[in-house]
């Protein structure tokens, strides 16, 4: 994961940006949806600024019509040391860093929520391990005994303020536990998470708890809720040489054809601008990995629709994965570095 934000960091420094080679050349059909009061989005992100690089224009879109939107943070982005680095001009970070880092990004979020209309109170910060979500889910999924440990926080149990369920520690068992919990509560119509086949582990790891929640809610509920999926880390996508300046956000080149089907919403000017200020409230990212934060500030969204058809593979690094494969049968091992 290090060496995933390491590169994003080191690309988003580079002249002139890089484009995916064969990017897709044709935009998607439209989402078709009509949101009115009684429409319930439900966001989960894995970090704080993912549910506004994925789905802030569907964000404004249901407030505006009237419905309700609950968004949930799985961690507070507190374990990537390079952001650490250049916001605190901290060399070598320590817990209290980390941890400071974390509140930080935050109070962000509740900024650039409140531009596209959601209030303090729907926003839910679980504060599950950034960087760990994968090692939960790949050694800890279904281990009751033991807890992750954060080796940048050095905690191994969400702060007492942000627990839903109360108790929980850093095991797969608790993080389906609330995220099942939430759902059953809030009762959504319309459920935004990210896409299996995002590289980034702890997005792909969301997705497995997210299943998993789901998997236990009561059936009606689950039958009754329409499910939309982002993506944000795929290769270089969506990098470009005008960073997204006024452009459609296509889907990436060699995106299998099997893992839904792709949809756009197109959104106003209003919403358009609306989102690239909410991103540019993201002030700790902006000076770490701006350039790709703003590529998805463009006139789309894009959403996956579909059960994908593939079981996820997240690869926490060269040697652990959360899969429900056999080995043999893993398609994309990295390989080591």
């Amino acid at each position: 994961m290090r060496l995933l934000w390491s590169a994003l960091f080191a690309l988003t420094l580079a002249l002139p940006l890089i484009v995916r080679a064969g990017a897709a050349s044709s935009a998607p059909a439209e989402l078709a949806w009509a949101p009115d009061r009684s429409t319930r989005l439900l966001v989960l992100a894995p970090h704080p600024d993912d549910e506004a690089l994925g789905a802030a224009g569907l964000i404004q879109r249901v407030r505006a019509s009237g419905g309700q939107v609950r968004v949930v943070m799985l961690t507070s982005g507190d374990g990537f040391p390079e952001g650490v680095e250049v916001t605190d001009g901290v060399a070598h970070p320590g817990v209290s860093d980390f941890r400071g880092y974390g509140v930080t990004r935050e109070r962000e979020t509740v900024t650039a929520m409140g531009l596209l209309g959601v209030p303090p109170s729907q926003l839910t910060f679980l504060g599950f391990p950034d960087e760990g979500l994968c090692r939960i889910a790949s050694t800890y999924l279904y281990d009751k005994r033991r807890a992750f440990a954060s080796p940048y926080t050095q905690r191994q149990r969400p702060p007492g303020t942000e627990q839903v369920v109360r108790g929980v520690r850093y095991r797969g068992i608790d993080v389906r536990r609330e995220l099942e919990a939430i759902i059953t509560t809030f009762r959504p119509t319309l459920l935004a998470l990210p896409h299996p086949e995002d590289e980034h582990p702890d997005h792909c790891s969301t997705h497995i708890f997210a299943r998993e929640a789901l998997e236990a809610v009561p059936a009606p509920l689950r039958e009754r809720m329409r499910v939309l999926h982002y993506l944000v880390h795929y290769g270089q996508w969506p990098l470009s040489a005008d960073a997204g300046g006024g452009s459609l956000l296509l889907p990436p080149d060699g995106f299998p054809t099997t893992e839904g089907t792709w949809r756009q919403v197109t959104l106003t000017a209003a919403e358009a601008e609306t989102k690239k200020r909410a991103l540019l409230a993201y002030e700790t990212q902006m000076v770490v990995i701006g350039r790709f934060m703003l590529a998805f500030g463009r006139t789309t969204e894009l959403f996956l629709e579909g059960e994908p058809a593939s079981t996820p593979e997240c690869w926490c690094d060269g040697e652990n994965v959360a899969t429900d494969k056999p080995p043999a049968a893993l398609r994309r091992k990295p390989a080591r570095p």
